[in-house]
C-alpha cells in the first residue's frame, strides 16, 4: 500500500505506517470495537453483508467468503459500507488538493452523525429497491427524508440508481438539491470520504445520464482535472478507471491528467483488467480522439486473450476504437476474424455493426465474419435499428462484399426504415445499395416521398450522400433534388468542398438544371479552390461544364492553382478540369501549357480514357501540344489494345483536329478495325472514320467492317453520325453500296430530323461517288 509523504496527496487515500479507523462520530479504540461489532451484526442477520457498488451493477452483494478473499483495494469499499475510513495523524501540506483530505468541520457540518450502522444499511437497502422500481421521485423524497445519516454509500447508491432511470426530470427541484449536497459533500470530504469505487459509480452516472448541471460539472471538473487517476492505479482499480474514462467520453471530457495516467500504466491497466474494462477504456480514448500508443499496443499483444474471453459487446467496442483512431492491429482483427461466426450468433445487431464497421473503416477483408452476417442478415435486419442496418450495409458496400441475403431483407424493409430512420442512416443505406449497384425501386421511392424532409433535418453529408446514391444509379427524383436546389445557398455555405462537389456532380449526371445551388458555388468559388483537394475541384468543374454552365470566378480560380494541380494532381482529376474548360472553350494557357511540361508522365501513367480526354481538349481548343501527341504515338500499340472504342475515336478525333499525322497510331487502329467497329456506338466509329478521311489515311480494313455493319449503323445512328461517316467514305473515294442503300432507306427521316448543313453534307457524299438517290 502506497505511503502518503505528507506533501501532496495527488488524489491517493491518505495512509501511514500508524493508522485508526474511525466510525463517524467515533475515534480510537471505540471506533475499532463498532467496526468488528458491525461485522458481526451484519453477517449474523443478513447473507447480504454489506452492499458494495459496483459499476455495472446496483449492488454487489459482500458474503463472509467474499470477505475471505477480497483483495486489499476492495476491503475500502466494505469500510466505506460500514463507515469507515483511513486517516493519519500527519499535518496536510497547504498545497493538497481539497478533494484529498476532509476539511475539519465544525460538529453542525459533519457530513453525518451515523450511530445507527443498521439504520444506514436499511436505507440503503430502500434506494436499490426504489431505483429497481425506476421510482427517481420517491428516491429523492428518501434523501430528503433521511439526509442527516446518508452517508457516502448512500450518496454513491442513490446516484447510481438514478443514473439508471431515463425518466428523471433534471430540472426538478428535488434532484437539483440533491446533486448541489452530493458536489458540496464531495467538495469538503474529498475523495476520502467517498472511496475510489463510490466516485467511481457516481462518474460513470453522470455519464450515463449526460449530465452538464452546474452541479455536476464542479463534479467533473475536479475529476478532471485532479490526480484521481493515479489514486485508481495506486489502488489497482481498474474497473474504476475504465468507469470513469467511459463517463468523461460519454460527456466529451478532455481529461489529460486522468488519460495520461492510463497510458503510463497501459500495461498493467490491460493485464488487470478485464475484457470490458479494456473495451470501455479503448472506447472512452477512442471517443476523445485521444492517441494512446502505450494502451493500444498492450491490447494488441493481448489480443487473443480479449477476444477469446470477452463478450461481443467487449470485441465489438475495441474493434471500433481501433478503426476509430485508425490504428492497425493484426493481431486483433485476425482473431476477431477466426471467431467471426461465434461472435456473430452470440452478438445483438449493434455489436455486429460496430465490428464489421470497424473492418470496412480499416479496409480489412473478413470473409468468415462477414460471410456469417449475410448468412444472419434477414435476423439483424428484423432485430437491427436503422443506425445499426446502415452500418452493417455500409461496411459490405465499402468492402466491395456482395450480400443479396441482407440488401434483399433491407429492400423489403425500406418503408420502415426511411420512415424512422434519421437522414444520416437513409444517406449510408443509400450510399450502399449504390455503391454495390444494386437496384431498390422500395428504397429510392421511400426516399423520394420523403425528400423534402431529409433535406431539411440532414446535414450537407447525408444530403450529398444520398443525391450521390440517386445519381450513381442513375434514378430521377424531382421532389428530393427540388428539394435540394431550395437549400442549395446552405448547403454550399454549410458543407465542405467534398460535399458540395458531390451534390453539384449529383445534379449534372441526372443533368438537372439548378441555378440557386450552382450560383451559390460560382460565389465561393476561391474558397473552393484554395481549401478544396483536386478531386473536388475537378468533380465541381466537370458538373459546370456537363451542364454547359459558365462560372468565370471558378475557372478563373482553377487556371491560377493550375501548376500546383498538375504538379499535386492524379491524372485522372486532371483531365476533368482540361475536359471541363475545352466543353466550355475556355483558354487557360496555364493548365494546358503545364499539362504539355508533364506530357510523358501523363502518357506513360495514365490510363486511356484520362489521356484521351486531355488529347480531346488540347484539339478543341485548337492548342498544339507536340510532346503531347507525341507520347501517344509512342505508346500507339498498348493504348489501342487497352483503350474501348470511345477513347480511341476520341483520340483520333484529336490527332485529325490539330493536323498531326501519326502513323503507329492509326496502323493499330486499322489492325483493331473489326473489334472497333463491333464493341462501338456510331458516334465512336463516325468520329475515327472523319479521322482516318481528314487526314486522308486510307484504312481498308476498318471501312470494310463499317460496310459489312451498314444496316444496323444507320438504323442507330443520328443524323450527324451517319453524314460524318458518308462524308468520310466519299472523302477517301470507298465504294461502299450497303451503307449508301440503308441512308437512301432512312432519306426521309434524316432530312427531317437532321439539318440543313447535315442533308448537304450527305447529298454531296452521294455526289461525289457518283451515286444515284432518288427518294
Amino acid at each position: 500500500m502506497p505511503v502518503n509523504n505528507g506533501n501532496r496527496c495527488d488524489g491517493r487515500i491518505a495512509t501511514s505506517t500508524r493508522k485508526e479507523y474511525y466510525l463517524h462520530g467515533f475515534r480510537g479504540e471505540t471506533a475499532s470495537a463498532m467496526k468488528w461489532w458491525l461485522i458481526y451484526i451484519i453477517l449474523k442477520t443478513s447473507a447480504t453483508a454489506a452492499f458494495v457498488l459496483h459499476p455495472f451493477h446496483s449492488t454487489t452483494l459482500l458474503s463472509t467468503s467474499n470477505i475471505q478473499r477480497t483483495r486489499n483495494h476492495n476491503f475500502f469499499d466494505l469500510q466505506s459500507t460500514l463507515g469507515l475510513s483511513k486517516t493519519q495523524h500527519q499535518k496536510s501540506s497547504p498545497n493538497q488538493d481539497r478533494y484529498c483530505t476532509p476539511k475539519r468541520s465544525s460538529p453542525a457540518e459533519k457530513p453525518f452523525k451515523s450511530t445507527d450502522a443498521a439504520k444506514v444499511i436499511e436505507v440503503n437497502k430502500k434506494i436499490v429497491a426504489l431505483g429497481k422500481q425506476q421510482k427517481w421521485k420517491e428516491l429523492l423524497i428518501l434523501y430528503q427524508q433521511e439526509k442527516k445519516i446518508f452517508n457516502n454509500v448512500n450518496f454513491a447508491t442513490t446516484m447510481s440508481q438514478i443514473g439508471r432511470i431515463r425518466s428523471v426530470q433534471r430540472s426538478d427541484p428535488l434532484f437539483q438539491q440533491f446533486m448541489e449536497d452530493l458536489s458540496s459533500r464531495l467538495e469538503n470530504y474529498g475523495i476520502e470520504w467517498m472511496g475510489t469505487r463510490g466516485f467511481a459509480n457516481i462518474i460513470h452516472a453522470l455519464g450515463k445520464m449526460k449530465l452538464k448541471s452546474h452541479s455536476a460539472g464542479k463534479i467533473i471538473n475536479f475529476a478532471s482535472s485532479s490526480n484521481i487517476g493515479k489514486n485508481f492505479i495506486l489502488q489497482g482499480n481498474s474497473q474504476g478507471l475504465a468507469n470513469i474514462a467511459w463517463a468523461f467520453a460519454k460527456l466529451d471530457v478532455k481529461a489529460p491528467n486522468f488519460f495520461h495516467a492510463i497510458e503510463e500504466q497501459a500495461e498493467w491497466m490491460v493485464k488487470e483488467g478485464n475484457p470490458q474494462d479494456t473495451a470501455n477504456t479503448a472506447w472512452a480514448f477512442a471517443k476523445l480522439d485521444t492517441k494512446a500508443t502505450n494502451f493500444f499496443n498492450a491490447i494488441e499483444e493481448q489480443a487473443e486473450w480479449l477476444v477469446k474471453e470477452g463478450s461481443p459487446q467487449d470485441i465489438a467496442n475495441t474493434a471500433w476504437a481501433f478503426a476509430k483512431l485508425d490504428i492497425k492491429a493484426p493481431k486483433l482483427f485476425n482473431a476477431i476474424e477466426e471467431q467471426g461466426e461465434r461472435l456473430v450468433k452470440e452478438g445483438n445487431p449493434q455489436d455486429i455493426a460496430n465490428t464489421a464497421w470497424a473492418f470496412a473503416k480499416l479496409d480489412i477483408k473478413a470473409p468468415n465474419l462477414f460471410n456469417a452476417i449475410e448468412e444472419q442478415g434477414e435476423r439483424l435486419v428484423k432485430e437491427g435499428n436503422q443506425q445499426e442496418v446502415a452500418n452493417i450495409a455500409w461496411a459490405f458496400a465499402k468492402l466491395d462484399i456482395k450480400a443479396p441475403s441482407l440488401f434483399n431483407a433491407i429492400e423489403e424493409r425500406a418503408e420502415w426504415l426511411v420512415k424512422e430512420g434519421n437522414p444520416q442512416d437513409i444517406a449510408n443505406t443509400a450510399w450502399a445499395f449504390a455503391k454495390l449497384d444494386i437496384k431498390a425501386p422500395n428504397l429510392f421511392n421511400a426516399i423520394e416521398e420523403q425528400g423534402e424532409r431529409l433535406v431539411k433535418e440532414g446535414n450537407p453529408q447525408d444530403i450529398a450522400n444520398t443525391a450521390w446514391a440517386f445519381a450513381k444509379l442513375d434514378i430521377k427524383a424531382p421532389n428530393l433534388f427540388n428539394a435540394i436546389e431550395e437549400q442549395g445557398e446552405r448547403l454550399v455555405k454549410e458543407g465542405n468542398q467534398q460535399e458540395v462537389a458531390n451534390i453539384a456532380w449529383a445534379f449534372a449526371k441526372l443533368d438537372i438544371k439548378a441555378p440557386n445551388l450552382f450560383y451559390a458555388i460560382e460565389e465561393q468559388a476561391e474558397w473552393l479552390v484554395m481549401e478544396g483537394n483536386l478531386q473536388n475541384i475537378s468533380n465541381i468543374a466537370w458538373a459546370f461544364a456537363k451542364l454547359d454552365i459558365t462560372a468565370p470566378n471558378l475557372f478563373h480560380a482553377i487556371e491560377e492553382q493550375a501548376e500546383w494541380m498538375v504538379k499535386e494532381g492524379n491524372l485522372q482529376n486532371i483531365s476533368n478540369i482540361a475536359w471541363a474548360f475545352a466543353k466550355l472553350d475556355i483558354k487557360a494557357p496555364n493548365l494546358f501549357y503545364a499539362i504539355e511540361e508533364q506530357a510523358e508522365w501523363f502518357v506513360k501513367e495514365g490510363n486511356p480514357q484520362n489521356i484521351a480526354n486531355t488529347g480531346w481538349a488540347f484539339a478543341k481548343l485548337d492548342i498544339k501540344a507536340p510532346n503531347f501527341f507525341h507520347a501517344i504515338e509512342e505508346q500507339a500499340e498498348w493504348f489501342v489494345k487497352e483503350g474501348n472504342p470511345q477513347n480511341i475515336a476520341n483520340t483520333a478525333w484529336a490527332f485529325a483536329r490539330v493536323d498531326i499525322i501519326a502513323p503507329n497510331f492509326f496502323n493499330a487502329i486499322e489492325e483493331q478495325a473489326e473489334r472497333l467497329v463491333k464493341e462501338g456506338n456510331p458516334q465512336d466509329i463516325a468520329n475515327t472514320a472523319w479521322a482516318y478521311a481528314k487526314l486522308d489515311i486510307k484504312a481498308p480494313n476498318f471501312f470494310i467492317a463499317i460496310e459489312e455493319q451498314a444496316e444496323w449503323f444507320v438504323k442507330e445512328g443520328n443524323p450527324q453520325d451517319i453524314v460524318n461517316t458518308a462524308w468520310a467514305f466519299a472523302k477517301l473515294d470507298i465504294k461502299a453500296p450497303n451503307f449508301f442503300n440503308a441512308i437512301e432507306g432512312q432519306a426521309e427521316w434524316l432530312v427531317k430530323d437532321g439539318s440543313p448543313q447535315s442533308t448537304a453534307n450527305t447529298a454531296w457524299a452521294f455526289a461525289k461517288l457518283d451515286i444515284k438517290a432518288p427518294s
